[in-house]
């Protein structure tokens, strides 16, 4: 089962009490269940398919918008970040984001297909002998996409 969540383009008024919130969320998610965190108000269009035969078959785009998925897989959180269209994504992000969100310890994709399009972190990092995610690691997880949405993705950042 996914819980979808919606924030709006300046975030939530609270950000502390939010990540809070998510880190309950994730700790509470059945195997295979997800939080897929969203901001719609902030969509771009993506081209699905570039204009043909000289212009007469115009390109054909789509809007999109940030996300964040955070998915229970056995004993790991495994999170996804929208990928950008630099690399085969859906979502055109800046170089400047691409450099931040890296510095925040997002896995840039790799080269599988389904990987090469979206940045990823898995919680806890390794093989893991304890129950599904202790606290400090739902902690970690939901700081990161908290940091994430607040400090790269919303419109007013915190500078």
């Amino acid at each position: 089962m996914t819980y979808a969540v919606e924030l709006p383009a300046a975030g939530p008024a609270d950000w502390a009490a939010w990540s809070g919130e998510l880190v309950h969320r994730i700790r509470a998610l059945d195997d295979g269940d997800d939080v897929l965190v969203s901001i719609p108000e902030l969509a771009r269009p993506h081209m699905l398919r570039h204009s043909r035969i000289f212009g007469l078959v115009p390109a054909h785009h789509e809007d999109t918008h940030p996300w964040v998925r955070i998915r229970r897989d056995e004993d790991h959180a495994i999170l996804e970040l929208v990928g950008s269209e630099n690399f085969g994504g859906e979502y055109l992000l800046s170089k400047e984001d691409e450099d931040a969100i890296d510095a925040l310890g997002w896995r840039r994709p790799g080269h599988d297909d389904i990987e090469a399009r979206v940045w990823s972190r898995w919680y806890p990092d390794d093989v893991t002998d304890t129950a599904y995610l202790p606290l400090a690691q739902a902690r970690a997880a939901a700081d990161l996409v908290t940091r994430t949405l607040r400090d790269v993705l919303c419109e007013e950042r915190n500078d």
